[in-house]
């Protein structure tokens, strides 16, 4: 985003939001690119022959090692697997879909849309969400705390306070 910006010569002091810069680029974000690739990656890898080094890697597993204490980190396949739920592809019919390489394509294309649209339109809401938040006046002037009793001195204190109780 910051290197967009620089092209863009937009400044931070504009106050311009991560969607309108790549709204103005004409872009999309890093996290669809990634995912589109992704997944016409694991469509190649799966058309592969069953010897070769990427398809063993892909469909192996470990048959011995060490496991750390804790949430083990995520593996490509983690992320393949979620990315995969995106594209509305049951596991069982992941390897059908990948074979019909035209087919594969305009789903990872739709499915990084998708995954485009949806991502523009929760950061959309949580913005419009932190703005009514922000602007809520309280109009009272008696600023006493209906869960403790606790008698703030401004409006502000009573907001903070607030939400300690949350």
């Amino acid at each position: 985003m910051r290197a967009l910006r620089s092209i863009l010569k937009i400044s931070w002091k504009d106050h311009v939001t991560n969607l309108d810069v790549l709204q103005r680029a004409n872009s999309t974000s890093i996290e669809s690119i990634l995912i589109k690739a992704q997944l016409r990656w694991v469509g190649y890898v799966i058309r592969m022959e069953e010897h070769r080094m990427p398809r063993c890697l892909m469909y192996g597993e470990l048959w011995q090692g060490r496991r750390y204490q804790g949430r083990p980190k995520l593996r490509y396949k983690d992320t393949v697997k979620s990315n995969i739920q995106w594209c509305h592809v049951k596991p069982k019919e992941l390897e059908e879909s990948a074979a019909n390489k035209p087919e594969w394509r305009a789903k990872t294309y739709k499915s990084a849309a998708n995954f485009e649209s949806a991502r523009k339109q929760k950061v959309t809401a949580a913005r419009a969400r932190r703005h009514r938040a922000a602007t809520a006046v309280i109009t009272t002037t008696d600023f006493t705390c209906p869960h403790c009793s606790r008698l703030c001195a401004s409006g502000f204190g009573f907001k903070s306070h607030l939400r300690a109780h949350k």
